[in-house]
């Protein structure tokens, strides 16, 4: 006669043992669209801690100039876009018990993208200052304010969307 340990699992059921976690952690891994929009953000925090390491520095010995355009050079539409995802997949997924908590997740996007539209900011003021064809700078402008919106809609939503999020669940 076999053990019980050495049957087959049905289709239905799930391994017993460490994974049974019920844990932040333990709920993260089972949960595929938490676990992809944690991903998104981590990705997105590291290029925010990025722009404020490159304020460290003055590659082109420009000053405060060289160094705000330093520090927002992270301004980029694929990290909006990366953040938009994720208030996605965290709205519009199921939210299974246990795991990190999505109001938590859509706050954390909520502030990058804040910081990523205020960065768009200082930049588009920046590209109107520096030297060179009016065309070249008032592009730069546009383009970066156009990114700054895009940011600024992305933290609005992930905003609200918690707030409904604790509202409906009454938890963080």
């Amino acid at each position: 006669m076999t053990e019980p340990q050495d049957q087959p699992e049905g289709p239905g059921s799930t391994p017993a043992g460490p994974s049974d976690d019920n844990g932040m952690l333990g709920g993260l891994f089972r949960d595929p669209a938490t676990l992809a929009a944690t991903g998104l953000l981590v990705a997105s925090a590291f290029n925010v801690i990025a722009g404020f390491i490159n304020v460290l520095t003055d590659p082109e010995g420009e000053g405060l100039r060289g160094r705000l355009l330093s520090l927002t050079d992270v301004v980029e539409i694929g990290d909006v876009a990366l953040l938009g995802l994720a208030v996605a997949l965290l709205v519009l997924t199921v939210d299974p018990p246990g795991g990190l908590s999505r109001p938590l997740l859509l706050n954390l996007n909520s502030a990058l993208a804040s910081i990523i539209a205020v960065f768009g900011v200082v930049r588009a003021v920046v590209f109107l200052s520096l030297s060179g064809p009016i065309p070249y700078r008032l592009a730069g402008f546009i383009v970066t304010i156009g990114i700054s919106v895009a940011a600024a809609t992305v933290a609005y939503w992930a905003a609200r969307e918690s707030f409904l999020k604790e509202q409906l669940h009454g938890r963080h």
